[in-house]
């Protein structure tokens, strides 16, 4: 796949003849004669390496770096500043705000393809890692939810063989009922294992001796942790699962109280499998507190007693089930 990088230089001659360089090397290039415009290219078509003058009109290269630094998930490619300014301050500055190398100008083309090719071949051996890590973690997640599958599939098949024989029927209800509570747990333990792994990346990160390449590596694997959405969503696995158990659970409660919403019907199965307040915060994503309080409207919404058994008002509804 042919790669592209960016040039952002604000004298014609100069950023022509990088970009001739370039592509008779079989690099796809883009071209901006200052900061701003560079700052756009780099928005619209994510290069995979930027070259970035740094005294130009406008936005220099110091600003250029330090916006993108500021978009979430757009500055996962290698940006190498070109610049005649040779004073130390100005190379500390730039390395400083993330840049990965830098060019004093005159340069020569040896320099710069050489340049180009290590921090590509760098970024494409630190997203080899990551990707590698979140294939682990996709894979496993993706077992859960087949082995998941299975189980209703051979539950269903349970069922549909034992309609004449009721006690074999509850034998095998209260089979499902203690796997549903293992798998609800399971399900609370993947999640909460995968958001400690976003907050470890996120505490490794504000740490001051990591160098340049762990500080991307952490950042970039946080940033696909969160961009790629592999959390285990434990909500609609764990209604899922339940109603497969309790197949007549919500239509007995919205035969009753038909403005029952998704997330209330969720927090009444909970109640219903007697799980605690930190577990039922775990299932909907939010805080203890934010249960307790949960609580409280539904039974207003319910029209229910302060003092009235929750979780025997539930029970009595779907005795049927």
């Amino acid at each position: 796949m042919m790669e592209t990088i960016l040039i952002i230089e604000d004298t014609y001659e100069l950023r022509e003849s990088i970009a001739e360089v370039l592509r008779q090397e079989g690099y796809n290039v883009l071209q901006a004669e200052n900061g701003r415009i560079g700052i756009e290219q780099a928005l619209k078509h994510t290069p995979d390496l930027i070259l970035c003058d740094i005294m130009m009109p406008g936005a220099d290269g110091f600003e250029v770096l330090k916006f993108l630094k500021q978009q979430k998930g757009l500055m996962n490619f290698p940006f190498i500043y070109m610049s005649a300014l040779e004073e130390r301050k100005n190379v500390r500055e730039g390395m400083e705000l993330g840049a990965d190398d830098y060019l004093v100008k005159p340069f020569t083309i040896d320099e710069l393809l050489k340049a180009i090719k290590i921090r590509l071949e760098k970024h494409r051996s630190i997203e080899v890692q990551i990707n590698s890590q979140i294939e682990i973690i996709e894979k496993e997640l993706q077992n859960s939810i087949s082995q998941l599958k299975m189980q209703v599939d051979s539950q269903n098949t349970l069922l549909g063989k034992a309609v004449a024989e009721k006690e074999e029927v509850a034998v095998k209800l209260l089979e499902k009922q203690d796997q549903l509570m293992q798998d609800a747990l399971r399900s609370i333990e993947i999640n909460n294992t995968l958001i400690e792994m976003s907050r470890q990346l996120t505490i490794a990160l504000q740490k001051d001796q990591l160098t340049e390449e762990q500080r991307k590596t952490f950042s970039n694997l946080r940033n696909k942790l969160r961009n790629r959405s592999i959390l285990l969503n434990n909500q609609t696995v764990f209604l899922f699962k339940f109603e497969q158990t309790y197949p007549n659970f919500k239509q007995s409660l919205l035969h009753i109280y038909p403005k029952l919403m998704k997330q209330d019907l969720v927090l009444l199965a909970t109640v219903f499998m007697q799980l605690d307040t930190i577990q039922q915060g775990a299932i909907l994503n939010i805080t203890a507190e934010s249960i307790r309080k949960k609580k409280y409207r539904l039974k207003l919404k319910m029209e229910l007693g302060k003092e009235q058994d929750f979780s025997a008002h539930i029970k009595q509804i779907t005795m049927g089930i």
